[in-house]
């Protein structure tokens, strides 16, 4: 069975202020293509951050000997009545997995906040690894899946939720990634999570305050140089499935 990956990109681009509106990407099979790209061409033009002057939608041939997939992550849910209480749970997953530099890791955390892609952060030594510190570390050719490959028929719509669990799963079964914390810089969605193999993912209630835009992610990695190519080159260019069945939506 043939497939595609689609990725969307919508953004103002006046006056050479790149502004971003809304990305997302699905992988589909080729009787799907149609439908999912008017999905996702109606995605970007009714946004809640307004209306984009720049839509890019990219097409390519993905072959079933290059998919990878995998399970989703087991799924847990903190509630959390404010940031600073949502950032002290954060800290309580770090401290569990023996991360050194919590604090500081929370401070560098909010760098990522408006870059295009997140911080590839050693969380040892500290120091910042992705090659182009706007841009980012960009996990790309991530979709859903059921038993029956039935996808998420509400892709004109944002589920906050199942996006960001494909991405985490992805994320986290790199061997060298310890973690990921992610908050998203949707203004009307406060919930922001912490992932990581031994734990699964984490569902934090509040993250930041209602209205803030503010948002991003923090990918933590353990290794070596070698090790950091083949983890960059996996987030970006692995293509993946995860397998949702088990999991309860909690859009």
């Amino acid at each position: 069975m043939g497939r595609y990956s689609i990725k969307m990109r919508a953004s103002n681009e006046k006056q050479g202020i790149r502004s971003h509106i809304s990305g997302a990407e699905k992988i589909v099979t080729e009787q799907e293509l149609e439908a999912y790209c008017i999905r996702l061409l109606n995605r970007a033009l009714k946004h809640s951050k307004g209306k984009p002057d720049f839509i890019n939608l990219k097409i390519e041939e993905v072959k079933e000997e290059e998919l990878l997939y995998l399970p989703a992550l087991p799924v847990t849910t903190v509630e959390t009545d404010n940031e600073k209480d949502g950032k002290m749970v954060v800290a309580s997953y770090l401290s569990q997995l023996k991360i050194p530099h919590i604090e500081e890791i929370l401070e560098i955390w909010k760098q990522s906040y408006h870059m295009r892609g997140a911080i590839l952060l050693d969380c040892d030594t500290l120091q910042r690894l992705e090659p182009d510190r706007e841009r980012g570390i960009r996990v790309t050719y991530i979709d859903m899946m059921t038993e029956d490959d039935e996808r998420n028929q509400a892709c004109s719509g944002k589920n906050h939720f199942n996006e960001a669990l494909v991405l985490a799963t992805k994320v986290v079964h790199h061997p060298n990634i310890l973690a990921e914390l992610c908050i998203s810089d949707d203004p009307d969605y406060v919930t922001g999570y912490i992932a990581s193999k031994q734990f699964g993912y984490v569902r934090i209630t509040h993250l930041k305050p209602m209205g803030s835009p503010e948002g991003g992610r923090v990918f933590l990695f353990r290794g070596n140089e070698l090790e950091k190519e083949d983890c960059i080159r996996y987030m970006q260019e692995q293509r993946v499935l995860v397998k949702m069945d088990e999991v309860m939506n909690h859009e």
